[in-house]
């Protein structure tokens, strides 16, 4: 149960870090107006980080 919990947990940390770094590196590059993906990136490591937690 507790490694079923850390992989579900693990999910969204780890694709929440690979799309903020994603974006902060797209940022760098074109410093474009669009719409940033950083929010989206934060929210999945905080529901990763909640699930961790219970």
């Amino acid at each position: 149960m507790q490694v079923v919990r850390r992989i579900v947990a693990g999910a969204p940390l780890l694709c929440g870090a690979l799309l903020g770094a994603r974006e902060l590196q797209r940022q760098a590059s074109n410093g474009s107006g669009k719409k940033s993906l950083m929010g989206l990136a934060f929210a999945l490591c905080a529901v990763g980080v909640l699930i961790s937690q219970t």
